[in-house]
């Protein structure tokens, strides 16, 4: 089976009038300011961004759960032929992100999360220029906003965010595995 075969995209997980609260909410955000990763981060990731994790009280996050609960069926669906997917009862919390101009991710894989976890990247707009997710250096997704890709977080899916050149590209990370993070 080809790599490819086990990254998933789904489009349009929120109905349009609160996927533009959710586009509202990210553009009036109180944002930290960008910062490169963590020194004690894999593969020595080089790049900036602001990220931050959610609370549950926050209005946003309801919208980005909202859209993760639309879509747990059909990642279910996916991978059950892949990963046991009755094992998924723990997640590693919403963490929002901005990539300002200039932002980006140098190539990592997320696999200090479980061995048999997925990681899910909620793209939320698409009004910037660069910023894609590219697998392999040369395979980059589609960045159609209101869409989730889901892929292994694993280190057979080494993956970068390109430098963004215009603009800003809004995004939430989650993992899901069966061993570390909150209970789902």
């Amino acid at each position: 089976m080809e790599l490819l075969h086990n990254i998933f995209h789904y489009r349009n997980v929120l109905h349009e009038t609160d996927h533009k609260r959710l586009l509202d909410l990210c553009d009036t955000y109180d944002w930290p300011d960008p910062t490169p990763p963590d020194a004690d981060t894999l593969y020595d990731i080089k790049g900036f961004r602001s990220h931050v994790l959610l609370s549950e009280d926050e209005e946003i996050y309801g919208l980005i759960h909202k859209a993760m609960l639309r879509t747990m069926p059909k990642i279910y669906r996916d991978y059950s032929d892949r990963l046991p997917t009755d094992l998924y009862d723990k997640y590693s919390g919403y963490w929002l992100c901005k990539y300002p101009e200039g932002g980006y991710l140098s190539i990592h894989s997320d696999s200090d999360a479980d061995a048999a976890s997925v990681t899910a990247s909620f793209n939320i707009n698409s009004d910037y220029d660069g910023g894609e997710i590219c697998f392999w250096n040369d395979h980059c997704l589609d960045r159609h906003e209101n869409s989730i890709h889901v892929y292994p977080s694993n280190h057979l899916f080494m993956h970068e965010v390109k430098p963004v050149t215009k603009g800003s590209r809004y995004s939430v990370i989650t993992w899901f595995s069966y061993q570390k993070g909150r209970q789902w």
